[in-house]
Order: structure tokens, then sequence, then C-alpha cells
């Protein structure tokens, strides 16, 4: 069911006895921009990290493990040119725990959301020092991941020199000195004040109770209008190439094509079993004939992203294996294009994805993120409204 609580603020309700769990996912999205996507990734650990009422990580901490172990926690994220701030419980039904767990859970919720540690117009000082420090490590080790800071250098020489795509959804160590504990009270508030919020709540509650605790959340009426979702570029008539020489065990060879193909376009399904066919799933041609049979690639994958038009291809091979290794990968690409797989491998690849769709409706939290999408990009998937 799905209810209005003020302008650009939905709630969404799925009431299932299907899981022991419930999930409450609350989401605040708002068109990105250079200034807000560190500010905001900074501002979620803030708010997963102490409260008024809770006023230290270990604080915060035990209540959450008084609520029967509840997982209660913060991240964020992209979809195409929307920044995404999302506040996640995870915790067990009243049925297996105490009567009322939920309501509590959701006043935790709201405490996080409205009542952070800030005093005097800025975020206790220790408390953001501190966070910020962590987050500027955290970066720094994603540069250990070699296949994560290969697929972050892709992004980089793929989009337009002025897209915002180039900066990761987590934010830059460039950006973090420039923060404040003063500047971030304006970014939390901006967020909250400003953001389009979808709010979606599954398990074996009762809609009536979920919706009189979530109107008592103080979001104000907003507008929360943002320009075209998906993010779109002109067409690169010249491929771009980036070497880059460190001492490694495995080198990292990665391709970017453009693909715009968009999340519940016409040929968008296509585009799923497409990528199935060339290195989404074992049966592909990457995976069997790159790193199988030639044994050019300790690993080979492709992945579509339909917000922003980015296939990308990834491989570990031998720095000496990669012009072979490259040759190879092509073949395969133009092999697909010229339609040379079989009937059966076709309907291999359909038939693996209808299964992983299905059986990812076994797990609750895929089906919260599922609705969120929907609502997002205003679509419905039907097979999902079916099941619920």
């Amino acid at each position: 069911m799905d209810f209005k609580l003020t302008d650009g603020v939905d709630l969404h309700i799925i009431s299932t006895p299907q899981f022991k769990t419930n999930q409450i996912l609350i989401n605040f999205s708002t068109q990105q921009s250079e200034k807000n996507i560190t500010a905001r990734s900074l501002v979620a650990d803030l708010l997963e990290t102490s409260t008024h009422k809770y006023p230290t990580q270990t604080a915060l901490a035990r209540q959450t493990s008084s609520l029967f172990g509840a997982y209660v926690g913060t991240n964020v994220g992209r979809y195409g040119n929307l920044h995404a701030l999302r506040v996640r419980a995870s915790f067990v039904n009243d049925q297996y725990a105490v009567p009322g767990l939920t309501e509590q859970v959701i006043s935790l919720l709201h405490e996080m959301i409205f009542q952070p540690l800030i005093d005097n117009n800025a975020f206790d000082e220790p408390t953001f020092n501190l966070q910020r420090n962590n987050l500027r490590s955290s970066i720094q080790a994603l540069d250990e991941d070699k296949q994560f800071y290969a697929a972050m250098k892709l992004r980089e020489i793929y989009f337009a020199d002025n897209s915002l795509l180039k900066i990761p959804s987590f934010g830059r160590l460039s950006d973090l000195d420039e923060l404040t504990p003063e500047s971030l009270v304006e970014t939390y508030r901006a967020m909250v004040t400003n953001d389009r919020i979808n709010i979606i709540v599954l398990g074996n509650v009762d809609e009536k109770r979920i919706v009189e605790q979530f109107k008592q959340f103080e979001f104000q009426p907003r507008e929360a209008q943002f320009g075209s979702l998906f993010y779109q570029q002109e067409l690169v008539a010249t491929p771009k190439v980036q070497t880059e020489t460190q001492v490694l065990n495995q080198s990292k060879l990665n391709l970017a094509y453009q693909l715009p193909i968009y999340y519940q376009d016409a040929d968008y399904y296509a585009s799923l079993v497409m990528n199935g066919i060339l290195g989404g799933s074992p049966l592909s041609k990457l995976f069997v004939n790159v790193r199988e049979k030639a044994s050019l690639a300790y690993y080979a994958n492709s992945q579509p992203n339909a917000f922003n038009g980015l296939f990308s291809i990834q491989t570990g091979i031998q720095s000496d294996s990669q012009k072979q290794a490259q040759r190879l990968i092509k073949e395969q690409v133009t092999a697909v294009i010229e339609g040379e797989f079989t009937a059966e491998l076709l309907q291999e690849v359909k038939d693996g994805i209808i299964n992983q769709y299905e059986t990812s409706l076994d797990v609750s939290s895929n089906i919260v993120e599922q609705v969120l999408l929907d609502k997002i990009t205003n679509t419905k998937t039907n097979d999902l409204a079916k099941k619920n």
C-alpha cells in the first residue's frame, strides 16, 4: 500500500508474513552536485554514529543491541544523476521478539534523523573529526583493492570532463578538508528539508500503526522536482586509452562501451540477455572463451549500468597477455553483435536471469530494493507486485 505523508514524502508498506525479519528503508535523494556528494557521505556516517539521546557510537550500539540485535545503519549510493542517502533497519518481527519492537525501531530511526548530535548549529566537533578521518582512511584504503581501483580509473576516462559521475558516490579525498562541523549542518538540513523521500517498510506489520508512527516524523512539504534521472553524454568516436604501471601479481584490463539503453527502456531486458551472453554469466563468451579455453584471464565479466549508459568489461590478466586478451575480448564482442550464439545459449541465459530474479524475491532486502527502484523510476515491476 502507498501512503503520501506530505508533498515529496511517500510511504510504501508491504505487509507480508513471509519473513521472520522486518525491513525499513528510508531513502533521501536529490540532484547531485560537486559540493554535496562527499558532504552527504560524511553526513551519513555521522547519523549512524551518535544522537543527542545516544551521544556516542557505543551508546547507540548498545541501544540497537537491546532491540534484539537490530541492525540500523546508513549508506550512500547513486541512481544516475541522483545522489541517495539511505537509513536502513533490519530486525526480528515482533511475534518472535516482543510486542512493540517495530515501534521502538521506528522511534530510534526518528532519533537518528531528527536528533543528530548538533549543538549551536554545528555537529559535535570530536565526533565530526573522528568520522572525517574514518572516511578519509576508507577512501585511501580503496586504492589497495586493485580491481576497484581499475574500475574507478576507467570511469575517470569514460565520463565527460565535466561529469559528476567521475566522483564516486562516497566522495573524494580532495573535498574532506573543506568540510566543517558547521557546513555539514547545512548539508544535513538541506537533505531533511528538500530531498525526495521514499520510505519502504516490509514485514508482518500493522499498516495503520506504521502510518501513524511515520506521520509523527517532522517532514515538511517539499517540491523535490529534479532534472533527468538518467545520465547521458555524447557518443565518443575515438577510444580513450590509459595505462598505469604498478608492481602487481595480477594486471587489470578494463574496457568501457557506451550503451545508451536505460532502465525499463524498450530494449532494457534485451540488454540484460546480451550481457548474459557476453560476460554476465558462467555461460558467457568471455568466461568460456577468454578465461576457460584460452586461459588468458583470472576473471572476465561484463556489466551494464542502466542509469548512466556505461557498459564495462573487467578482466584480470598477466601483463604480457594484454594484446592477446584484448584481441580475444574484441572477438567475443563482435560475435555477439553478429549474432554468433546458439539458440540453446540464448534460452539458458534467459532462464538464468528469470531464475535469479525469482530467487531474489526470497530475500526481503531484495524486495525492498526493487520497490525503491520502482518508486524512484516511476515504473512497475509486475511480477514483484503479483508476489506481494
